[in-house]
């Protein structure tokens, strides 16, 4: 028998727009499943329909109309057949799905403390990861409109698509959501052996490994494990490990961070950024704040908090390339640059120096810091990045 869970997540997939039920969609399920949706968020009151589907064989549907007010009204059904049908007043019930609620209940079987991140507003989130021989994979709960969207980003090989039906791609894996969770259980018991059967590589793990994982970094070295809270400084070091002995200007750490291209940054000598740069993050700018305007109608609040930070590091970044006016910036400011990229990472230092003070001396020794940090250790390190 289909679960309340499985019946709405079906329709992730259906009509564009946010997803509306009534009463007579949630019938089958009985009264203490819609109930315990609403607790859980995952069914959001709405306004209460304007017409029902229509019993006389004659009509698609009927208007609905009141008599009385306040505590006297009373609710019918005209047909232009039957006439009028007094209907009980629970029946004029509606609901939208906050699919984010779903997304955030599956993220939590997968891991207590995981919470779901948006990927696509109202169509893609992150829910998790796992680790299968030397690299990471998203797991990815997705409507079926936006599996062509996700294949197109550089991280599709590394994303694990769950949807309501297979689909084809690059990505590592893709697998039906109800394979993966039971979601007949209160605890969405999260089938983890079935998504790393499905992975291209075997489940040994590298033994260093600097990556994220949801809202924190895992950390492994010499054998020892801990975990970072995210922040700018392990962002740039998990750059210069990605990139060991080549030298990464400060400007370039600071602008991936943006998201601008930084094949478009000159370095730390002459113009920081070139016009084509700045344009991008001028258009950048523009699209946040269109998406940033369908977050708040839509009330995303978890993407809405994603974006506005965004928004504060884009916003961060024009203000270092550009000078009064918008004029760009010259070689004089990249001291400035230079001075909180090296912060920064010295604070990400001490913190490691506390929690995994063997992989702190190693970085130390093996880091120079200045206008193009580089990470150059004596002997070469395989990291996960």
């Amino acid at each position: 028998m289909e679960s309340t869970l499985g019946f709405l997540l079906r329709l992730l997939d259906g009509w564009p727009g946010p997803k509306r039920v009534t009463p007579d969609d949630l019938r089958r399920f009985g009264p203490d499943e819609t109930t315990r949706m609403e607790a859980f968020g995952v069914l959001v009151a709405a306004e209460p329909v304007g017409e029902l589907p229509a019993s006389c064989g004659c009509c698609d549907s009927h208007p609905v109309v009141r008599s009385g007010f306040g505590g006297e009204a009373r609710f019918a059904v005209v047909c232009a057949e039957d006439g009028l049908e007094w209907v009980a007043v629970d029946r004029l019930r509606s609901w939208t799905i906050d699919f984010r609620a779903i997304a955030d209940g599956l993220a939590s079987a997968i891991d207590d403390d995981e919470t779901a991140e948006t990927i696509l507003p109202g169509e893609a989130w992150r829910i998790g990861g796992v680790v299968g021989g030397e690299h990471s994979y998203s797991i990815v709960l997705a409507s079926m409109r936006a599996a062509d969207r996700l294949a197109e980003r550089r991280d599709a090989e590394r994303m694990i698509l769950l949807t309501n039906q297979e689909v084809s791609g690059p990505f590592a894996a893709t697998l039906r959501i109800e394979n993966v969770f039971d979601l007949s259980r209160e605890d969405l018991r999260f089938r983890r052996d079935r998504i790393v059967a499905e992975l291209p590589i075997g489940p040994e793990v590298s033994a260093n490994a600097f990556y994220r994982n949801g809202q924190f970094w895992v950390v492994r070295f010499g054998g020892e494990e801990t975990f970072l809270e995210n922040n700018v400084g392990v962002h740039y070091l998990a750059r210069l490990l990605a990139t060991p002995n080549a030298s990464v200007p400060a400007i370039t750490l600071l602008a991936s961070r943006a998201g601008i291209d930084e094949r478009k940054l000159t370095g730390s000598s002459g113009e920081l950024a070139d016009a084509e740069a700045v344009a991008d993050c001028r258009r950048r700018y523009d699209d946040l704040m269109a998406e940033i305007a369908t977050a708040e109608s839509d009330n995303d609040i978890g993407r809405l908090g994603q974006l506005r930070a965004e928004q504060d590091e884009l916003t961060s970044h024009l203000a270092s390339v550009l000078g009064k006016g918008g004029r760009r910036r010259d070689a004089t400011d990249a001291d400035k640059i230079r001075q909180s990229v090296t912060k920064a990472i010295k604070r990400t230092l001490a913190v490691l120096d506390a929690e995994h003070k063997p992989l702190a001396e190693h970085l130390s020794a093996s880091l120079s810091l200045g206008y193009a940090p580089m990470y150059s250790p004596a002997v070469e390190v395989d990291w996960q990045t």
